[in-house]
């Protein structure tokens, strides 16, 4: 059977237990019982509160209604729904509900908080001629994708067109995703990137999830940046580009209007700060060999059967999720320069002073990345075209010899990986298995308590640089717990 109906949103803010009635109601279960348990204090202390109402919900006769299963099928919304003055809309689409869980502040409904440009008919249609697509179309994947292994969990392949589903089950229409567009301020021309935008899942796809302080990061690389108009180059990621700021807020629009993701009532892994805008990579600052992201992703072919590389005349979105980006450990005016002069501190560090040369600044940066986050993960960076261009004329030819070293160089033994607060989370409490030695970490961990694990991974493509925010002083970023980001095509939304 399917469920008809959904709690409201008011339904939601108003009561503590909604994100979990919500999750529950779209996972088939649509009348869980809850208790709430407290998340500090000692066991001792904190269980005598709880366990006896556990209890009696784990052992009292389920009800009829509790007993009601299916899963939830989202009711159609309307197409228009408001009509009015501008100035009225504006304020339609700007009303607010107060959040018990934000201390009882106004949280909008349908934005991100901020005034947007109003959807009108109009100005919905003339966005709809930035694409080629109809309006009706339900937003699809351009490509298929193949199946995947995250840790114990194997991912099917999604086949090509197949629907995407957002929060919630809701699915979208290219309509939708130029109303979205609309309400953020792009240009028609910005289209084909919000819909590889909408393809990616929009902003948070843990949603309903849970909270924390994870970001989702945007970019362009490949020929359409320069064709709109984006920055790749200084302040990118900095306010002022039309293109970089408007296509930043798409992902966050998306979130609350296609899955009713509303901060607050339904918590997701958006937490972080920096998630309101997008940049492009510099394709033009890559040092000669060097290639952009676009030509390093691939889509799975469903007549070969095969991963096909894009090339470089193909343009992708890329979508990385972190745990906060760190910028750049020593990127104070002059000090890579002063590196390749054999003088300053990273010369000292590095045990060159004195001695110019082009010198390999990374292994400056990299213990502190092992020390910071001792977890095996891939790890993304965001690199200044000169700080790039310091890495090729050391030796590095193409980015696959940068990733190629970190993954030769860098390791953390099993039990750093059990001081960190991954490992319980990652591991399944030890249970799962190392890939490389075929045991359970738990094992590792007493037999062999120095075994060393790949910090970045035993697969160098699980890294990532994207260089990019190039010109004036030279400057890196890194993407906490990061990983290679995914690559959504834009070219097939044209």
């Amino acid at each position: 059977m399917e469920i008809a109906g959904i709690p409201t949103v008011e339904m939601l803010y108003s009561d503590q237990t909604g994100y979990f009635k919500n999750v529950a109601l779209t996972n088939g279960c649509p009348n869980i019982r809850c208790v709430a348990v407290p998340r500090i204090g000692h066991a001792d202390e904190a269980v005598p509160q709880f366990i006896d109402k556990v209890i009696k919900a784990l052992t009292d006769p389920l009800t009829a209604k509790e007993k009601e299963v299916g899963l939830y099928s989202p009711p159609a919304p309307p197409r228009v729904i408001f009509e009015g003055t501008l100035f009225e809309a504006q304020d339609y689409l700007q009303q607010t509900t107060l959040i018990e869980n934000c201390r009882q502040c106004p949280i909008a409904k349908y934005t991100d908080g901020l005034p947007v440009i109003i959807p009108t008919e109009e100005a919905v249609a003339a966005m709809l001629t930035g694409t080629s697509h109809k309006p009706t179309e339900t937003v699809g994947q351009a490509w298929a994708s193949p199946a995947m292994q995250w840790g114990d969990t194997k991912i099917p392949e999604t086949p090509a067109g197949a629907a995407i589903s957002y929060a919630q089950k809701y699915t979208a229409t290219v309509e939708k995703v130029a109303i979205t567009a609309v309400m953020a301020g792009c240009k028609p021309q910005y289209m084909p990137v919000a819909m590889a935008i909408a393809t990616s899942g929009g902003g948070s796809t843990n949603c309903p999830g849970t909270s924390s302080m994870a970001t989702t990061l945007y970019f362009v690389s490949g020929p359409i940046a320069k064709e709109i108009g984006m920055n790749s180059g200084q302040n990118s990621m900095d306010v002022g580009n039309p293109a970089n700021m408007t296509l930043g807020r798409v992902g966050a629009l998306m979130t609350v209007n296609f899955g009713g993701c509303i901060t607050g009532a339904v918590r997701s892994d958006e937490g972080n700060m920096v998630h309101s805008t997008m940049f492009a990579e510099d394709l033009d600052g890559l040092p000669m060999g060097w290639v952009g992201f676009n030509q390093e992703s691939t889509h799975y072919d469903v007549a070969t059967k095969t991963n096909v590389n894009y090339t470089a005349k193909d343009s992708v979105v890329g979508k990385g999720f972190a745990w906060g980006f760190a910028s750049g450990f020593y990127s104070f005016p002059g000090y890579y320069r002063s590196l390749n002069q054999g003088q300053m501190g990273l010369a000292r560090w590095l045990g060159v002073e004195g001695t110019p040369g082009y010198y390999n600044w990374m292994e400056v940066i990299m213990p502190i990345v092992q020390r910071a986050m001792p977890s095996p993960s891939g790890q993304f960076f965001i690199m200044h075209m000169n700080l790039a261009e310091i890495l090729r004329l050391h030796g590095f030819k193409t980015k696959t010899e940068v990733y190629q070293w970190m993954c030769d160089t860098y390791y953390i033994t099993v039990h750093d990986y059990w001081n960190s607060g991954l490992y319980d989370f990652m591991t399944n409490g030890g249970l799962a298995i190392e890939q490389t030695s075929g045991k359970s970490y738990i094992d590792l961990l007493k037999t062999d308590p120095n075994y060393k694990l790949h910090l970045c991974t035993a697969s160098p493509m699980s890294n990532c640089i994207v260089v990019a925010d190039s010109f004036a002083d030279e400057h890196w970023y890194w993407g906490i717990f990061a990983g290679r980001p995914s690559a959504y095509a834009i070219d097939p939304w044209k």
